[in-house]
């Protein structure tokens, strides 16, 4: 890219009124997590809070699997194991979608 054609800005906006975002969606005013209201908190910490939270999550996530693994016997059933994971990760999401009454694509 080069330095001197024009800059391009995106433009994100969140909508004000609860009937035009999803149904699951109770407000834009209010954050929650894992049950916990982080709506009083500014949005620069709101996402600070969350960033630790998937951070922390990961790490548990990881140390449970490493040990999961170190079990003395365990190797030959390492691939039955993220197999089995992949299997519920797929019949997890599927409830989701189930679930969600508002079933429309997307973009993540």
């Amino acid at each position: 890219m080069s330095g001197s054609g024009p800059r391009k800005y995106i433009s994100i906006s969140v909508p004000d009124k609860p009937d035009s975002m999803s149904p699951h969606i109770k407000s834009a005013d209010e954050l929650r997590v894992i049950g916990f209201n982080l709506s009083d908190f500014s949005r620069t910490i709101q996402f600070l809070i969350c960033v630790a939270g998937v951070f922390i999550f990961y790490l548990i996530y990881g140390y449970l699997q490493e040990l999961i693994f170190s079990v003395e016997g365990f190797k030959p059933f390492s691939w039955y194991l993220t197999l089995v994971q992949f299997a519920f990760y797929s019949t997890f999401g599927l409830i989701e979608l189930q679930l969600t009454q508002d079933k429309r694509r997307r973009k993540p």
